[in-house]
């Protein structure tokens, strides 16, 4: 098996649109959280200070609220940047992938993906030099299979060449197109088209 490489992603951006969406996904949900649960306060103590009639605590509690929002306003620049490292556990392999799928797009099935140890889809890193290997082993298969046809090929291109063909030379020549016929079948039957 091959080693993996260590390497450290210097950029903690790498793919924008997913990471802020992620960011944004997370803030929105930080705050509806903090807006439901802070609403719920705020009106249960303005309650219970209209029912035990003293409106002088009403100064104390817009102390409070103001600095519950101070409070908020730093807790949300803190999530904004845990999830940007966050984020970047997962954007940062989805862009080796994009990049791993064009260099075997172009015809590398030599290439493999090798993900950083605290990275998440580990699985699909696993998964995917799986089926590069296997899809590579097909390709030399059949890559030996056409070397082999072609020489069936040369061969009976030369005895055909020769003009004075004997009946049992046709059925010798007609059961090796069936031979390469056969071989061909075994290739395409690997790919589903």
């Amino acid at each position: 098996m091959e080693e993996k490489r260590e390497y450290k992603r210097r950029i903690v951006i790498i793919k924008r649109a997913l990471q802020f969406k992620y960011i944004a996904i997370v803030i929105i949900a930080m705050v509806l959280v903090a807006f439901t649960v802070g609403w719920d306060v705020y009106y249960t103590v303005g309650r219970a200070i209209l029912d035990l009639k003293h409106p002088d605590l009403f100064p104390v509690m817009i102390k409070i609220n103001n600095l519950m929002i101070g409070k908020l306003i730093i807790l949300l620049v803190i999530v904004f940047i845990i999830s940007i490292f966050v984020s970047h556990k997962f954007a940062g392999p989805i862009f080796k992938f994009e990049k791993s799928c064009e260099t075997v797009a172009t015809g590398d099935l030599t290439h493999r993906v090798h993900l950083r140890a605290g990275d998440e889809l580990n699985e699909l890193q696993d998964r995917f030099n799986d089926m590069i290997s296997v899809i590579h082993q097909n390709v030399l298969e059949g890559k030996n299979v056409t070397e082999t046809i072609n020489e069936k090929l040369v061969a009976i291109s030369g005895r055909i060449s020769q003009k004075n063909i004997s009946p049992s030379e046709l059925s010798e020549i007609s059961k090796q197109l069936i031979e390469i016929s056969e071989d061909l079948n075994k290739i395409l039957s690997k790919f589903k088209t």
